[in-house]
């Protein structure tokens, strides 16, 4: 914009500008946050680890029966051909906390309350089974393929609401029910494969 422009145009233009720039700032913003959320189910899949394989849990979960989903702890999801062999990488991990946390490293993230919400799709704790752990944020089940198939549940140290849609939409299952350590061997009438997103507190 040439010096000799007009004030009052040059002020119109550089106030354009700023407000362009503010615009892509919260775009990218907006996208970034979309890629890196655990529950979001707008990225185009959703990699996960089974064994040496890469595998997009989003959409088939192969011949893996268990899943873990820890943002806080792991990069991608990790899948198991049972939940005892989930159980064990759990019990891994959380030694090799314990050891740092004697050595002077920091606790992580939501340790104060270190128990998992564990979603099965057959009724007494049968079936395929999803681990999640990570405080404060929905998760939405279709990331993970487990939308709409809970029949099952056991809750740890901290409470859970589930929601009938993404992201906490629509109608709640009964908080009286999924406070900490509550369990269900079946879900409540109407309820059944009828979650799908979670949120631990």
């Amino acid at each position: 914009m040439s010096p000799n422009t007009p004030k009052n145009i040059r002020k119109i233009g550089w106030c354009a500008v700023t407000v362009l720039a503010f615009a892509l700032v919260a775009s990218a913003t907006t996208a970034a946050s979309a890629g890196s959320d655990p529950g979001s189910t707008g990225t185009g899949g959703n990699t996960a680890v089974f064994g040496s394989e890469a595998i997009d849990i989003s959409e088939d979960w192969g011949d893996a029966t268990a899943c873990l989903v820890w943002p806080d702890q792991l990069d991608v999801p990790e899948c198991f051909a049972t939940e005892a062999e989930l159980a064990q990488r759990v019990a891994s991990i959380e030694a090799e906390q314990a050891a740092g946390f004697q050595h002077g490293a920091s606790a992580a993230s939501g340790a104060n309350c270190s128990g998992y919400l564990k979603l099965y799709d057959g009724t007494s704790y049968t079936g395929s089974a999803l681990w999640l752990r990570g405080r404060l944020q929905w998760f939405n089940l279709a990331s993970f393929n487990f939308d709409q198939k809970t029949s099952s549940f056991k809750i740890g140290p901290c409470s859970a609401y589930f929601a009938d849609l993404a992201s906490g939409g629509g109608s709640w299952y009964p908080t009286s029910d999924t406070e900490a350590y509550d369990v269900a061997s079946t879900m409540l009438s109407g309820w059944d494969n009828d979650v799908s997103s979670v949120y631990i507190t």
